[in-house]
């Protein structure tokens, strides 16, 4: 196995366990959270 074969194993099975044992994020959601106050905070065009 190459180093970067070996490297991107190592980070699955880190990430894995991680996922497993701690209360980790998730970004997709938190991104999206704030996209929507982003667009509720927008204001709305004046008609003048």
């Amino acid at each position: 196995m190459t180093i970067s074969k070996v490297g991107f194993a190592l980070g699955n099975v880190v990430g894995m366990y991680l996922a497993q044992n701690y209360d980790v994020p998730n970004i997709a959601k938190k991104l999206e959270d704030i996209k929507r106050d982003v667009e509720a905070r927008k204001k709305p065009p004046s008609d003048k």
